[in-house]
């Protein structure tokens, strides 16, 4: 069984990194990650330039408090 979550991601790098980013920090707490769906992609614009992408991710986190 599992847990879904959603979290936000964000890079100034692209929308690549924003996802590993967002997956590194989970596994970096301990949560055991089954797989992630990206839902939605978007970026800031600040000053006329291209600032940051961002990515809303589901996360499948294992549920260990089964029964």
């Amino acid at each position: 069984m599992f847990r879904m979550i959603e979290i936000v991601g964000k890079s100034s790098q692209g929308f690549s990194e924003a996802v590993k980013d967002a997956i590194e920090k989970i596994l970096e707490s301990g949560e055991k990650v089954h797989f992630f769906q990206v839902l939605e992609q978007r970026g800031a614009v600040r000053e006329g330039k291209l600032k940051e992408f961002q990515v809303i991710l589901r996360v499948a986190l294992e549920y260990e408090n089964i029964k």
